[in-house]
Formats: structure tokens, C-alpha cells, sequence
């Protein structure tokens, strides 16, 4: 009988001592998540916010891309124009550039291409300013995004030349954009060139993963 009482004994004490491991594990557990819920939370706030919000399998891609201070307008008759593009009216179909101090409106319909000048200043979402073409900074291949709707693009602080531009079918597939938003989760897309087509009234942006 005294036996029988011992064993009962040594098994309520197993018992409690695993229920204590199993409290002591679920304890532990929550509190990993929730480092890890904060570490993403800072990342979130730290990071380009729009990257951030897009999710990797999604149809569409608000991506973030700086525009260099200085650019030139080429003109279809062959002149050309240079300052720092400061918007562009989907709407009226305006180029805003601006040099001196001074803001010049300018037809899409008279623009050839826009083109961004080497050792311009860049200004990276995350503050950091770089130089378009510094040869020490690693770079990927131009990317070219053909037939985007004029009212896609739009730039959201003129001053550091800070811009957006909405992606999907058929500009660039699916499988595209979960490759632009994983480079660009740690890379700057810098544009080096725009053209207009106004008859369609779509653009095409050439840009450079810094």
C-alpha cells in the first residue's frame, strides 16, 4: 500500500513538473513573438514605409524611386532645357521644371525624352544622399518599365526629388514585381531616363537599383 502511495506521489509530481514546463515554454514562445513583432515594427517605421506595407505576392507595387537634381529636358526640335524636375501633371500634361529659382512649364507633347545627368545628387528615401554613376557604389543593370499610365507616376517631394510609381499587369508581370520589391527592400531605384508617349498618354522610366 505504501508503494502504491509512492508511485501515485511520483506521478503527480511528474505531472506537475511537465505542466511547469509546458507554462515555462508557452511563456517563453510569447515573448520571442513579441520581439519579433517589435524588431518588424521598427523595421516597418525605419524603413521605406511603402515597401513596407506591400506585401511580396501582391498585383501591385506603389515603389518608391528618386529622381536626380539635375536633369535635361530634350526638346523633339533638338534643343534642350536643364534644371530639376519638380512635377509632372498627369491631367494637363505638364512637365514642371525648375532652375534659378525659376519654374518652367513644359507640353509633354514637345519632349523628346528627359535624361539624368552623371554625379547628380540623389536623395535615397531612407536621407542618405548619393551621386548617380558613383562607380564605388554596387549597381544591377538599368531596368526599363514600358507603357506606364501618366497617371501612375507623381512626385511627392520636389524638393528631394522623391517620387512614385504604381506597377502591375501588363506594364510588368506578377513574378516582376516580387523580384523589384525584394531588390528594392535594400536598394534605391534611381531614374536615369523618362519618355513620354502623349498620344497614349503612358511614359517609360528607365532606372538603376543603387
Amino acid at each position: 500500500m505504501r508503494k502504491l502511495n509512492i508511485v501515485k506521489y511520483t506521478v503527480k509530481a511528474m505531472k506537475a513538473f511537465f505542466q511547469g514546463w509546458v507554462v515555462a515554454i508557452l511563456v517563453m514562445a510569447a515573448a520571442i513573438a513579441g520581439n519579433i513583432e517589435a524588431v518588424i515594427g521598427q523595421d516597418v517605421k525605419t524603413g521605406n514605409f511603402l515597401l513596407a506595407q506591400t506585401p511580396v505576392n501582391a498585383d501591385e507595387l506603389e515603389l518608391a524611386v528618386a529622381l536626380p537634381e539635375l536633369a535635361e529636358v530634350i526638346f523633339k526640335g533638338g534643343e534642350s532645357s536643364s534644371g530639376q524636375i519638380t512635377g509632372i501633371d498627369a491631367q494637363g500634361e505638364i512637365l514642371s521644371i525648375q532652375r534659378n529659382d525659376k519654374t518652367a512649364a513644359i507640353p509633354l507633347n514637345q519632349i523628346q525624352k528627359v535624361v539624368f545627368k552623371d554625379e547628380a545628387l540623389v536623395h535615397r528615401s531612407n536621407g542618405e544622399q548619393i551621386l548617380r554613376g558613383e562607380r564605388d557604389r554596387p549597381t544591377s543593370k538599368p531596368m526599363t518599365w514600358s507603357g506606364i499610365p501618366l497617371n501612375a507616376f507623381a512626385v511627392k517631394n520636389a524638393t528631394q526629388g522623391q517620387a512614385i510609381v504604381k506597377l502591375k499587369p501588363p506594364v510588368v508581370s506578377t513574378a516582376q514585381i516580387r523580384g523589384i520589391w525584394s531588390v528594392a527592400r535594400n536598394r534605391q531605384y534611381v531614374i536615369d531616363e523618362i519618355q513620354f508617349d502623349s498620344r497614349q498618354r503612358t511614359i517609360t522610366i528607365v532606372a538603376t537599383p543603387y
